[in-house]
């Protein structure tokens, strides 16, 4: 069987699309990792809009609901889903994405808050059930490692636990060490890039490509040399120094800016998996895609179905 040309490694959760006020407390436009506690104190004081999420998720979904022809595939855990409730799992398998190695977790799914500020993003994430993939990867190291060493390209997201990190370090020194032609993408978040551990800084040192927005490539003070950097603006992509500008959306035309880097990610991964070259042209697709999830463009490979 021919391997798959590009897997998401990254949490599951379902979105809350919350309005709500945050605590002063409380940065602003950043990931905040967080209790269950909180997130039933927020939900429980507002309206929300739920969905599918975990930022590989939505890139692996939107590349599938492209219609690329390209073989997808996805390492991650599937928490408890309530009986009518969303399912990562029916979404992966409505566009056939492989999912030999999501594994089931009876615990709850992991949940992001995403709160919209004046322009600016904030998430309250809970990992649940997401912080099992530790153990999954130790019982199953061998099989996941010759799975994503068959992968032309392999897109990494963070994990808020302290196990995961340093078990997907070892994972993924095993596929570079066995198939060192198989590429990796990182997007490592606001929380990766300022608390960085030995482990994290490993996988960032193993990536090819670094996609940042321009508060974590601040953030991240010393990037790998060897990686191609990818700085998402609001007027454009910085690429290793390189600028491809766009006319930035209004305020009052953003309609869900949630996910909107992910959908970028998925543009950029569907021009590099066919041709590693085509990374501007990638950057350009992804920009494309990015401003339809932002106006809410019907239609449009979002992430959401």
């Amino acid at each position: 069987m021919t391997g798959p040309d590009v897997v998401g490694v990254g949490a599951l959760n379902l979105d809350y699309l919350a309005r709500v006020v945050l605590p002063p407390a409380l940065e602003r436009g950043v990931e905040h990792s967080v209790g269950a506690g909180t997130v039933a104190d927020v939900l429980g004081s507002t309206d929300y809009e739920v969905a599918l999420g975990g930022s590989a998720f939505t890139t692996i979904h939107t590349m599938a609901r492209a219609g690329s022809g390209l073989r997808l595939g996805y390492v991650g855990v599937a928490g408890w889903v309530p009986p009518g409730g969303l399912s990562a799992v029916a979404a992966l398998d409505a566009y056939g994405t492989d999912r030999r190695f999501v594994f089931s977790d009876d615990r709850m799914g992991g949940v992001c808050v995403s709160v919209m500020h004046e322009g600016e993003r904030t998430l309250l994430t809970h990992a649940g059930a997401n912080t099992a993939l530790a153990d999954h990867l130790d019982a199953h190291f061998d099989e996941v490692v010759a799975y994503l060493g068959s992968a032309r390209l392999i897109h990494v997201t963070s994990f808020l636990d302290e196990r995961t990190p340093g078990r997907l370090l070892a994972v993924l020194r095993a596929v570079k060490a066995t198939s060192p032609q198989t590429l990796i993408s990182c997007d490592p978040g606001h929380v990766w890039c300022v608390d960085r551990t030995d482990e994290i800084d490993g996988m960032l040192r193993l990536s090819d490509y670094l996609l940042l927005n321009r508060r974590e490539r601040r953030e991240l003070t010393d990037p790998p040399a060897q990686a191609v950097l990818v700085v998402k603006q609001p007027d454009g992509i910085d690429v290793n120094g390189t600028f491809i500008a766009q006319t930035p959306l209004t305020e009052s035309e953003i309609v869900d800016a949630t996910g909107a880097g992910d959908v970028f990610a998925a543009g950029l991964l569907l021009e590099l998996a066919v041709d590693p070259a085509r990374l501007v042209a990638g950057c350009e697709r992804g920009l494309r895609l990015a401003r339809l999830k932002l106006s809410g463009a019907a239609g449009s490979p979002d992430g959401r179905g």
